[in-house]
């Protein structure tokens, strides 16, 4: 049943666009997990599946995504806002942190189907050092081959005009400013919302507090339990992977994606050699930069919440710089080890499975399991993920 008029009215929508490496996926799939539960509590989150959000925003933004043309996803955001506008509850949060680089007649276009409704926006916003290096991961986890220093330089000595498409994705999608000027034609500066994201070391969920503390969640009603995704890899995982880039250029995006993205960088490689930090000679860049942002936004006068100095890089926290590019197939080999292991063992679930379907197609019965591989498979799982529970709590095995 459609909502009346002065009930819509009521009704708020938030609009939660980015940063990209914000916590976003984690905010993202803590709602996933309690649609039930929010929409009990007369919220909406209006997804019917987790790939949804990324459909819906290419169809938002009217673009399409590797070899995919916006026609491959177009209707998907008439299903999101058709269900925003009939919901009788009091607050609708749409998520995805690639909104941000909606062009302003998208913008436009985009949140008058969801009206009448009191609209908000909010923007997870992370230090640019912190940003830089986070984003210069996520373009190796897509098949580039930049180097970091490389790719700092030109963001930092180009800005939006460097080359593409790191300058777009980049300034275009985590500068607040930049991003927020645009919303600002359709959001009253008041119903903006800029979240900073903690320093490390800060409780794990000041996040997850901080989003609820805009959106009016209870932050202690729901579970916020949910796998990791997005998981960051260090120097040596990252560098190894861009080195591999080289070598499969041709690999169609669809095969690409789920076996290195996925699987290879965010499940077996995962974060051990150190992080990745600021290359060398641009902090002090990135902190007028910063503070020219702070002063922006101030100016602006969005709701803030969380502290605006957490904008500005913590020295601290970019200490003992090691360039990947400095790192030798020694360096490397403990990364590459377990990159080989761990695809050579996800080969071999994948012949088993497709074992397992040939003799279902011809109707013979499989061969018994071999208990013994099974347990040591299990035995070794179980392992890893202890080990990896111990290493984020700080205990030593």
């Amino acid at each position: 049943m459609m909502t009346s008029t002065a009930d819509s009215l009521r009704k708020r929508v938030f609009f939660h666009i980015g940063a990209p490496k914000t916590g976003t996926t984690y905010l993202q799939n803590v709602l996933f997990q309690n649609r039930e539960e929010l929409a009990a509590a007369g919220l909406l989150y209006p997804y019917s599946d987790v790939g949804q959000s990324f459909r819906s925003m290419q169809d938002f933004r009217g673009v399409g995504w590797g070899n995919a043309t916006p026609a491959k996803f177009r209707g998907e955001w008439d299903h999101v806002a058709r269900r925003t506008r009939r919901w009788e509850g009091d607050t609708v949060i749409v998520s995805n942190e690639l909104l941000g680089g909606s062009s302003p007649g998208r913008i436009t276009k985009g949140v008058s189907t969801v009206q009448p409704a009191e609209l908000h926006v909010i923007f997870t916003a992370r230090d640019f050092a912190r940003q830089l290096v986070s984003d210069w991961q996520e373009h190796v986890k897509h098949k580039h081959t930049v180097t970091l220093e490389q790719f700092v330089d030109d963001l930092i000595e180009h800005g939006l005009d460097a080359p593409r498409p790191f300058g777009e994705l980049f300034w275009g999608m985590h500068d607040a400013g930049f991003v927020l000027r645009r919303w600002a034609e359709v959001v009253p500066a008041a119903h903006i919302h800029i979240v900073t994201v903690p320093h490390l070391g800060a409780p794990s969920d000041t996040l997850w507090r901080r989003f609820c503390a805009v959106t009016g969640l209870d932050p202690d009603r729901y579970d916020t339990v949910v796998e990791r995704s997005n998981a960051s890899m260090g120097v040596a995982e990252t560098e190894l992977v861009r080195r591999m880039n080289f070598e499969v250029q041709g690999m169609a995006d669809e095969h690409y994606d789920p076996l290195v993205r996925k699987l290879l960088a965010e499940e077996i490689l995962g974060g051990q050699s150190p992080r990745l930090v600021l290359p060398e000679g641009r902090m002090e860049w990135v902190e007028t930069r910063s503070r020219r942002l702070i002063d922006e936004v101030t100016a602006a006068r969005y709701d803030v919440v969380g502290d605006l100095e957490e904008l500005m890089p913590l020295r601290a926290e970019h200490g003992g710089y090691v360039s990947p590019t400095s790192l030798t197939e020694q360096d490397l080999a403990s990364a590459a080890i377990r990159a080989a292991t761990g695809m050579l063992k996800h080969a071999g679930r994948q012949r088993r499975r497709t074992a397992e379907l040939q003799h279902l197609a011809d109707g013979t019965k499989p061969p018994p399991p071999d208990l013994r591989a099974r347990g040591f498979e299990l035995y070794w799982k179980v392992r890893g993920r202890a080990g990896r529970v111990a290493r984020k709590l700080g205990v030593k095995r």
